[in-house]
């Protein structure tokens, strides 16, 4: 198993002390932080990706999270889509409950190359990820787009060439790859 995202170690160090907790595992992959999150004591909900990349991906649950993670789940789709899904998850989490996540950054080298989907939304035309439309923020983006239901904690931008999880650019490795790694509580 590969080894977790830096943003599940944040996570768990961050919530250590509340393993009581439901955390939502939004678009788990193959499953690498849903473990590390398991193995640390918390009870996690892993949503496939999938699920997370339709229409409505909570539209399920009944309950709310303490927690919600998202290493890739916000980085695919339409920018429309990725607001979609944001506000979802805004519904399905505790008042006060925090967000890890990963967004798209116009830092990154594949901005603004392949197929434009829409005004920061690209495809590309080759690779692993041939045709998975990508959204890109810059930080004035992601602060308008986070700030009306989410309380920013950190908005730190990352290489992550390294990070990124190798099964999914397994045929043409990353490079130049930039993320936001954004911490948040609901509002």
């Amino acid at each position: 198993m590969s080894s977790a995202h830096p943003l599940a170690e944040r996570l768990i160090e961050r919530l250590q002390s509340q393993r009581n907790i439901r955390i939502l595992d939004f678009a788990t992959g193959i499953g690498r932080n849903a473990e590390v999150l398991r193995r640390a004591g918390f009870t996690v909900i892993a949503l496939s990706d999938d699920a997370a990349a339709s229409d409505l991906p909570l539209e399920d649950e009944r309950e709310r999270f303490g927690a919600v993670l998202s290493t890739h789940g916000l980085l695919h789709g339409p920018a429309r889509s990725i607001a979609s899904r944001l506000r979802s998850i805004s519904e399905h989490i505790e008042p006060g409950g925090w967000l890890f996540a990963t967004f798209g950054s116009t830092g990154d080298a594949r901005y603004g190359r392949g197929e434009q989907i829409d005004e920061s939304t690209f495809a590309p035309n080759g690779g692993d990820e041939r045709g998975v439309p990508h959204a890109y923020y810059d930080r004035k983006r992601l602060c308008a787009l986070l700030e009306p239901l989410f309380e920013l904690e950190s908005l730190e931008e990352h290489r992550v060439d390294d990070v990124a999880g190798k099964w999914a650019h397994a045929r043409r490795p990353l490079a130049g790859a930039a993320h936001w790694f954004a911490v948040a509580r609901r509002r």
